[in-house]
């Protein structure tokens, strides 16, 4: 029976016989014992190892604090367009849900107004006959003394017409009368010289020559009178021609044409009246025009909504009276839409444009990056804003920062109203909340 209380060979060599002898290698392992040392050197210093495993995660932790900070209150917004009533009047028409996409270039409401008080158009359309009446008379009146004004250029000219012939007359018979003057001047020439003659010879007495001599003197003399007479009546007719009529003891025109000339003042008066009055009409008439317009207008309406408009509040219904200005709808312009977070007013000079923030919304795994654009002091000013949306704001001061961010994809709904978590990341943030 061996001893077993005497020493044998060490382990190492006997594994490296054993290795031998069954042609096996130990490729450099180390033998069996050692393993066993290692194991026990990583058992009893696996404390160490998960204390300062926890100690690089905390101090990971505090840094990113250092860097990062996040908040719960965010929520998107966008700014909403209020639609209101253009006139005063029943909503005859209304169209769409609250959430619902309103379609571009139709109908979104119809407003009539069945009471509309029709006393100013009345008014103008009266204004507009009473003009064209008075339009109409002063024309007629200008008519009238047209007419008057062609029977006495007429008249004038048939009496123009006889006079020129009466002095015609009078011409020819001047004529006539001279010549009758000239051949008794000539007549009474021979018979004075021969009375001369038988005077000298004695055979004739100095009576009947002296007789003879006045004869003829007075020949010459009416034939020179008919002379003087023709030049008047000549002149007399240059002067009717010219519509000037010289009559013994007076010089001028005929009574047409007297009238003629009254005519033409009244004429030019009315005509001045015709243009005043074509003043008032036109005037009238595009009052008239203004007032329809304005009473189409004020008796009904259609609204029309702007492209792509989501219905986000409804305040009226169907058969329901408005007024003017009253706001009927609020649309909002989901392509528009920004997210608002309320951070501690401490982290506000922090937080300059470009920031980077990270928004996780709620119910989503997906991370949302955006960029700060500015923000403000949350104070009694922001609630007057038009905001579909505003973040809840927790106790203490705080600020509002305005994110903008990426287009969402198209078939997703509209985001505005959804709340989520933001984290800001940057250099020298304070701690989070």
């Amino acid at each position: 029976m061996p001893d077993i209380s005497s020493p044998g060979p060490p382990r190492e060599h006997a594994f490296e016989q054993m290795s031998r002898a069954s042609g096996t290698a130990s490729f450099g392992l180390p033998p069996p014992r050692a393993l066993p040392q290692r194991t026990g050197f990583l058992a009893r210093r696996w404390r160490l190892l998960l204390a300062l495993s926890l100690l690089g995660v905390a101090g990971f932790s505090l840094l990113r604090e250092q860097l990062t900070i996040a908040t719960e209150y965010a929520v998107i917004t966008a700014r909403t367009l209020p639609i209101r009533a253009p006139i005063s009047g029943e909503v005859t028409y209304l169209a769409g849900e609250p959430g619902t996409e309103l379609p571009a270039l139709l109908a979104f409401a119809r407003i009539e107004n069945r009471r509309l008080d029709r006393g100013r158009l009345l008014d103008a359309i009266q204004g507009r006959d009473r003009a064209a009446d008075e339009l109409d008379t002063v024309i007629g009146h200008l008519a009238a003394l047209e007419d008057l004004a062609a029977d006495l250029r007429s008249r004038g000219a048939e009496h123009r017409e006889m006079t020129v012939l009466h002095l015609d007359s009078l011409l020819r018979e001047a004529l006539e009368l001279r010549a009758a003057a000239e051949a008794r001047a000539h007549r009474a020439a021979q018979e004075a010289q021969r009375a001369a003659e038988l005077a000298r010879g004695g055979h004739a007495s100095q009576a009947a020559r002296e007789r003879g001599e006045a004869e003829l003197e007075t020949a010459r003399r009416e034939a020179e009178a008919q002379a003087m007479r023709i030049i008047a009546v000549q002149r007399q007719m240059e002067a009717a021609r010219r519509g000037i009529f010289i009559q013994p003891g007076q010089l001028g025109a005929s009574y047409a044409e007297q009238r003629l000339d009254e005519l033409a003042l009244r004429k030019a008066d009315l005509a001045g009246q015709v243009s005043q009055r074509q003043a008032a009409l036109n005037r009238a008439t595009f009052r008239l025009a203004e007032e329809r317009e304005q009473h189409e207008a004020q008796r009904s309406a259609i609204i029309t909504p702007p492209k792509e408009a989501l219905l986000w509040r409804l305040q009226v219904h169907p058969g329901q009276q408005v007024v003017q200005n009253e706001v009927m709808a609020e649309l909002l312009d989901c392509r528009s839409a920004f997210l608002l977070a309320a951070v501690p007013q401490s982290a506000l000079p922090g937080l300059p444009p470009g920031t980077t923030a990270r928004l996780r919304l709620a119910g989503e795994r997906e991370t949302h990056l955006g960029l700060v654009v500015g923000g403000q002091d949350a104070g009694p000013a922001r609630e007057a804003d038009s905001l579909a949306a505003q973040p809840t704001r927790p106790p203490g001061a705080t600020a509002l920062v305005r994110i903008a961010l990426p287009a969402f994809p198209s078939g997703m709904p509209c985001p505005v109203g959804r709340v989520g978590r933001v984290v800001f990341e940057g250099r020298g943030l304070p701690r989070p909340w």
